[in-house]
């Protein structure tokens, strides 16, 4: 008997956010969130990480500086959420984040696809 792959559950772009939300409360519960532009670009320059993540509302100047700051060394994706969405995660407003273990980086990275895909099916069918 073969399986069946379940069908992944239709979850509205909210939800998403809400997953993708919880998944870097995890990372700051269990103290592998780097959060900040000096603690994100050192710990790529450590070799800790090689994915930093930016606030959807992050100065294009502070961006352009984080590029060219780590180049070649790490991936520079966007957050579908703003500084003041995740700030009940970081008590404070932070644009730059970092995840430094490759399990919880994995499921973020996940659910930030996941997020991306959904609002990019959303607007094409606008």
């Amino acid at each position: 008997m073969k399986h069946q792959k379940k069908a992944a559950p239709n979850y509205t772009p909210e939800e998403l956010l809400f997953q993708l939300h919880g998944a870097l409360s995890m990372c700051r519960k269990a103290g592998k969130l780097v959060m900040g532009y000096d603690p994100v670009v050192e710990a790529v320059m450590a070799g800790k990480t090689d994915c930093v993540y930016l606030a959807s509302d992050i100065s294009p100047k502070t961006a352009q500086r984080l590029r060219y700051a780590v180049e070649d060394m790490a991936e520079v994706l966007p957050l579908p959420l703003t500084q003041d969405d995740l700030a009940d995660v970081t008590r404070k407003r932070v644009a730059v984040y970092a995840v430094i273990d490759t399990n919880l980086a994995r499921l973020c990275e996940t659910k930030r696809k996941q997020c991306e895909h959904l609002i990019q099916k959303e607007e094409a069918s606008e």
